[in-house]
């Protein structure tokens, strides 16, 4: 059994809160409000420390419309797709606070240094981590994720700097990283979208049913992106299992190392 899952729970239609100035208007998007957690191993991203949930008196999990993450995560998949080298997949750790150290040294913020490493000498330095890497930047504090394949394997990547006013971490796990295979990654995937899609079309058909008064939702236009939505993230799916020698638009993977050999010899003072 993988150490690998996407865990979610769904609010009642009733008991979400519409849209809008007036609280009158409801969608897709906003039936896919609920929990989220995610279990790597022996650590969960996505919960809540015991200090944040007494300070805030929230929930435990990620409480917020599992759109968001379905489409943040799903964007990844096209490059989740296509391994990273050996030596690279081996630094996944550390390469995030490595880059900001060495970024800190060479970007002063004006526009000249903006287009110098948005130019083709240094893309390619950070393009290959953060085009694998989405935030969570609709959450308070939320952790930034990856994930990275490399062979038959894949690591999963998780980052969050922020805490509490008394110094502790909002989050019970703030990072860690976590490898299994890559064929299990992929099936804990599909097992997720196929629950989701279960349990979307069981909120479809309840919100269908309902009354709404004078909230405002459009039945029809409804029930064809309940069809849509579902169509968008299979052909994301899809992507995970295509073969990465059918894929175009590699890394050039030296050119990556050689960068990232560069900015280790000009953290540590060399030329």
């Amino acid at each position: 059994m993988s150490g690998f899952k996407i865990n979610f729970s769904l609010k009642p239609p009733e008991k979400i809160v519409p849209f809008g100035k007036n609280r009158d208007h409801i969608s897709w998007f906003g039936l896919t409000d609920g929990e989220l957690w995610i279990e790597v191993g022996e650590r969960t991203i996505y919960e809540y420390s015991d200090a944040a949930v007494r300070e805030w008196g929230g929930v435990r999990y990620n409480d917020y419309y599992l759109s968001r993450f379905l489409e943040d995560f799903s964007e990844i998949f096209g490059a989740l797709c296509e391994p990273v080298s050996k030596r690279l997949y081996d630094v996944v750790g550390s390469f995030a606070a490595d880059a900001d150290e060495w970024l800190g040294q060479h970007y002063d913020g004006s526009d000249e240094d903006f287009f110098r490493f948005e130019d083709e000498e240094y893309f390619p330095l950070t393009e290959w981590f953060y085009r694998r890497v989405f935030d969570s930047g609709h959450l308070t504090g939320g952790p930034f994720i990856g994930c990275f394949r490399c062979g038959d394997n894949v690591k999963i990547y998780w980052e969050s700097d922020y805490k509490l006013e008394n110094g502790e971490s909002i989050w019970k796990y703030p990072s860690g990283i976590y490898e299994l295979p890559y064929a299990e990654f992929t099936e804990s995937v599909r097992g997720f979208l196929e629950e989701f899609y279960k349990e979307m079309d069981a909120q479809t058909e309840l919100a269908l049913q309902m009354d709404w008064g004078e909230v405002e939702l459009d039945k029809d236009y409804l029930a064809r992106e309940n069809v849509e939505r579902k169509s968008c993230f299979d052909s994301r799916l899809g992507l995970l299992f295509q073969p990465p020698s059918d894929r175009t638009g590699a890394a050039d993977w030296n050119r990556a190392e050689a960068l990232y050999d560069k900015m280790k010899s000009e953290i540590n003072g060399g030329i």
